[in-house]
């Protein structure tokens, strides 16, 4: 996929976020926020790796991204950190600083994306905001 083609990935997959909705119903908060948290900690791993010339674990971190980039239904992330974990599975680092790069600013234009998300959920019009832009179910009392 060239780097035109990974402008035409949609940031956030409409069709996945409602499933998710559906599915997961109240936890769909939640999940969203679980990968909102986990996020910059693996983009971090992943600066580590680069740093490091740690193939290795640049592909065991990209490889884990990936699958909760896709779950989550960031078909542009998802596409970013694939070639990553490629990079890391080739054991060729050339070119991972600029995906990285890349990836850092679709990562940050998919928190966006999700964070408004999360703000047009109405769960019994009782969602609250928490400090760091965390979102919780209030109790019906």
């Amino acid at each position: 996929m060239s780097d035109a083609d990974l402008n035409l990935l949609p940031l956030i997959d409409d069709e996945v976020i409602v499933e998710l909705r559906d599915v997961m119903e109240d936890g769909f908060a939640e999940l969203i926020n679980i990968f909102l948290q986990d996020l910059p900690v693996q983009i971090e791993q992943l600066q580590g790796a680069i740093a490091q010339g740690n193939a290795d674990d640049l592909y065991r971190v990209a490889h884990k991204l990936k699958s909760g980039c896709g779950s989550i239904g960031a078909p542009r992330l998802t596409e970013l950190v694939r070639r990553l974990e490629q990079a890391g599975r080739q054991k060729t680092l050339e070119g991972a600083v600029e995906l990285l790069r890349q990836a850092e600013t679709v990562a940050g234009e998919t928190v966006a994306g999700l964070q408004a998300q999360l703000m047009t959920l109405e769960l019994d019009g009782r969602l609250v905001r928490l400090p760091g832009g965390l979102f919780q179910r209030m109790s019906q009392g």
